[in-house]
């Protein structure tokens, strides 16, 4: 995963609500009070979190705030906030989150004596972090989109996103599928070619032979045409595409094109409205994520947290709520503070809210794989505290389950 993913099909899926809901095994209608439970509201002095967020512009990430306001709003109504005081969440947010302008943010947020920053999308935070470490206020949760929050000494990440979700898609794609090469067709911009050197590595580092093949987010119908032939000059056994704003244009083109290899890629390309202009080109398509699907409702260990996150997700989220891993990851953090900050003995400070969520060993990580802050398991992200994906496929339009095994290939990434 990389930042400008967000490009594609954004609006689109801004107004597919009730597919995207179908798409992830949720439903639209029913009641969840029985799975809520009894309301226990908390009416103590408010905790306050700060958040700094991307949202507006070319490129949003509202489901990150949405995710995390849903989850407070069930903790402060249903379960006596944190020791009886309600969480109160403060958000800066811009069009552009520059380092300047995160650093304005964070300059506003801290005046509200935040317990700590609930981490979300903020791509500027090379100028917001100077002063969270200042005040000394621990960052806790949020994506791994930038090298500051997935390396800062104050940051504690749940799951990694941009090298482990990548990662993960093509360990499953060797040591399960047994593929020996893959075309990888990036976008050919800054962020799209790191991306595509971070698939590289893993790649050689599996030993598969792999092609990077640049894509334009301009680019014309014969662009794509050109980049799945130059893709397929490999004879590859997977081809991957990690090209956002193109997406479902591009896996359209490697279906018109005759091959009949795996297709894997990002989320984008499968959200409703690309699964919808791809066809049957892009049934079988293949992802990575952190989180596990809301299909595994029956799992013995994640059913009563996938009910739970859809209860609270259709009493208190928008109905247009994007569920991508930026989402999850928020709702999760917000439900991993509520369970970890109670164990703390004495004030909360950045020292004792770091110990906690650094103690050594398994920890709990809501609809995730358990997490251990206290070891560096990802490559380039000090601060993420597991690499584990489970992997999904895109299925006579819906998107379902094709690995419940926890893949980890980011130990084959060499920065």
């Amino acid at each position: 995963m990389h930042l400008s993913r967000r490009f594609a099909a954004r609006c689109a899926v801004l107004g597919a609500g009730v597919a995207l809901l179908a798409t992830f095994g949720l439903s639209s209608t029913g009641s969840a009070s029985s799975v809520l439970g009894t309301p226990h509201k908390a009416t103590g002095k408010p905790y306050v979190f700060a958040m700094i967020n991307l949202e507006g512009g070319p490129v949003t990430f509202n489901e990150a705030q949405q995710g995390a306001q849903a989850a407070i709003d069930y903790v402060n109504a249903y379960k006596n906030g944190i020791n009886g005081h309600p969480i109160k969440l403060v958000e800066c947010s811009d069009n552009t989150l520059t380092p300047a302008t995160s650093q304005t943010c964070a300059n506003q947020l801290v005046a509200d004596n935040p317990v700590l920053v609930l981490g979300a999308a903020d791509i500027g935070s090379a100028g917001s972090f100077p002063v969270w470490q200042a005040h000394h206020l621990a960052y806790i949760g949020g994506s791994s989109f930038t090298p500051v929050e997935s390396n800062a000494p104050n940051s504690v990440i749940f799951s990694s996103l941009n090298v482990a979700d990548n990662a993960g898609a093509l360990y499953y794609a060797s040591h399960t599928l047994g593929i020996k090469s893959v075309g990888i067709i990036e976008a050919n911009d800054a962020q799209g070619l790191a991306t595509g050197a971070l698939l590289d590595s893993v790649a050689k580092g599996l030993h598969m032979t792999d092609k990077l093949i640049p894509l334009s987010d301009t680019a014309s119908a014969s662009d794509y045409s050109a980049a799945a032939a130059e893709a397929e000059s490999i004879s590859p056994g997977l081809i991957y595409v990690e090209a956002p704003a193109n997406c479902q244009e591009e896996v359209a083109a490697i279906g018109q094109s005759g091959y009949t290899g795996k297709i894997a890629g990002i989320d984008p390309c499968a959200s409703p409205p690309a699964i919808a202009a791809e066809g049957s080109a892009g049934n079988g398509l293949f992802y990575a994520s952190p989180f596990v699907g809301f299909d595994q409702s029956s799992n013995k260990t994640y059913g009563p947290e996938i009910k739970l996150t859809e209860a609270v997700l259709a009493k208190y989220a928008p109905k247009n709520i994007i569920l991508d891993a930026p989402a999850l990851e928020d709702f999760g953090a917000v439900m991993n503070i509520r369970a970890t900050l109670p164990t703390i003995k004495g004030k909360l400070t950045e020292a004792s809210i770091l110990a906690a969520f650094r103690k050594p060993g398994s920890h709990a990580n809501w609809l995730s794989h358990p997490y251990d802050c206290a070891t560096h398991l990802v490559p380039s992200q000090k601060a993420v505290c597991e690499p584990w994906q489970q992997v999904f496929q895109v299925k006579n339009g819906k998107v379902v389950t094709l690995s419940s095994v926890w893949q980890d290939g980011a130990k084959y990434y060499t920065p």
